[in-house]
C-alpha cells in the first residue's frame, strides 16, 4: 500500500498555521502580565468617553502594550494643537507631556504613552522599532532659534508607563557635507544604486532603494531644496483598501543673506502604480515638461523653521532617508567606507 507524505505546500502552510498559533499565544501571555495596566487604562478611558474591550490590546515586543482606538491620542489630550498640516509643536508637547531622551519616540503621561508617527518605524510598519537614528536627534533637539513640529501616532498609545525599550544593535552615521551652499549648483540630480548588484543585495546593502532624487532651486534670496527617496516596486503600503508606493520627501530654504537654513520639513509621499511607475525614473523636471503631472497624496511628517546650521540639515537628512547610500554619496561623493570594502568583495568574488 503507498503512502502520501505531505506535499511541500502542505508543510509550509501548516508551518504558517503553528507559527500564528504561538504569535497568538505569546500575546496572550504577554497581555496577561499587564492585565490590572489594561484594566486600569480601560477604566481611565471610560471616564473620557471612550470604550474599550479586549480587542483593542495587542503586545508589540518593539514596544509592548499597545492600545489602537481611531483618534484616541486627541481623546485622551484635549488640548493637543495640531497644524493645519497634522503636525505638533515640539515645545507645546513638552508643556503636556513628558519628554525624555533616554527612550526616544515615548512620550509620557500618567496612565500611557504617545508615540511618534509609524512613518518614522522601520518600513513604515507600526509594528517595527524605529528606524535609525532619526527619532534618537529628534528626541535631543534643544535650540531656542528653531521651532520644531513632529508628528505622532493619532490612533494608537502605548498603556506600560516605563522606561522599557527595544535596542537594535545597527545604526546609520551621517554624511559629511562641507560644501558652501551658496556654491551648490541649481539643477536635478538622479542617483541610482550599482547596476550590477541584483535584487538580494540592493534590499540588504540599500536599504530597497531604487532610486534618490535631488534638486535645487534659486529664487530671489532663497535657495531652495528637494529630495525624493523611491523604494523598489515592491515595497507597498495599503490605505483605505488601496496599495500605494511610500516615497519620503524632504524639502528645505536656505537663506543666502543669512547664511543658514530657515525651513526644514519631511513628508511621506504614497503614489499609486501609476504614479510610481511615471516618476521613479524621471526627475523634478518632469511636472515642468510633462503634461501628466505626478501629484501624490502626502502626510508630513516633520518640520523645523528658524535659524537651521547646515549640520543639522544633512545629519536630519541623513537620518531620515534612513540607511540609504545613496544620500550618503549625493553629500560626501562615496558610498560608506564599510559598503565600499563590501561591494569590492561582492564583485571580486563574481569575477
Amino acid at each position: 500500500m503507498a503512502v502520501m507524505g505531505k506535499s511541500n505546500n502542505d508543510e509550509e502552510n501548516e508551518w504558517i498555521e503553528n507559527y500564528k498559533r504561538q504569535l497568538l499565544h505569546e500575546n496572550e501571555m504577554n497581555l496577561s502580565k499587564y492585565e490590572a495596566t489594561i484594566e486600569k487604562f480601560t477604566r481611565h478611558c471610560f471616564s473620557v468617553g471612550i470604550t474599550l474591550d479586549h480587542t483593542n490590546f495587542s503586545f508589540v515586543p518593539t514596544i509592548g502594550v499597545v492600545c489602537e482606538y481611531p483618534d484616541i491620542l486627541t481623546m485622551l489630550i484635549p488640548d493637543l494643537v495640531v497644524d493645519k498640516e497634522g503636525l505638533l509643536k515640539w515645545d507645546g508637547l513638552s508643556s503636556l507631556l513628558d519628554i525624555k531622551p533616554i527612550n526616544p519616540g515615548y512620550l509620557y503621561a500618567k496612565n500611557f504613552m504617545a508615540m511618534a508617527s509609524h512613518v518614522f518605524r522601520r518600513g513604515l510598519h507600526g509594528v517595527n522599532n524605529w528606524a535609525p537614528r532619526f527619532i534618537e536627534i529628534f528626541w535631543q533637539l534643544s535650540d531656542s532659534d528653531i521651532d520644531a513640529y513632529i508628528g505622532l501616532d493619532h490612533d494608537r498609545v502605548r498603556v506600560n508607563v516605563d522606561s522599557s525599550c527595544y535596542m537594535e544593535a545597527d545604526t546609520w552615521y551621517g554624511a559629511p557635507f562641507n560644501d558652501d551652499i551658496v556654491k551648490v549648483k541649481d539643477g536635478v540630480t538622479h542617483l541610482r544604486p550599482p547596476a550590477d548588484l541584483d535584487a538580494h543585495y540592493l534590499d540588504f546593502l540599500f536599504n530597497g532603494a531604487y532610486a534618490l532624487d535631488i534638486c535645487w532651486n534659486t529664487k530671489d534670496n532663497i535657495k531652495s531644496f528637494q529630495a525624493l527617496e523611491f523604494k523598489g516596486n515592491d515595497v507597498t503600503v495599503v490605505l483605505e483598501n488601496q496599495r500605494f508606493h511610500p516615497v519620503r520627501y524632504i524639502h528645505a530654504e536656505y537663506d543666502l543673506e543669512k547664511g543658514e537654513f530657515r525651513h526644514f520639513d519631511g513628508a511621506i509621499q504614497y503614489h499609486t502604480d501609476e504614479e510610481y511607475c511615471v516618476r521613479k525614473d524621471s526627475n523634478f523636471r518632469h511636472n515642468i515638461k510633462d503634461d501628466s503631472k505626478v501629484k501624490p497624496r502626502s502626510v508630513k511628517a516633520f518640520k523645523l523653521n528658524g535659524s537651521i546650521s547646515t549640520d543639522m540639515w544633512t545629519e536630519f537628512s541623513s537620518h531620515f532617508f534612513a540607511s540609504n547610500p545613496l544620500i550618503h554619496e549625493y553629500f560626501s561623493g562615496t558610498y560608506p567606507v564599510h559598503l565600499i570594502d563590501t561591494l569590492d568583495k561582492i564583485r571580486a568574488k563574481n569575477i
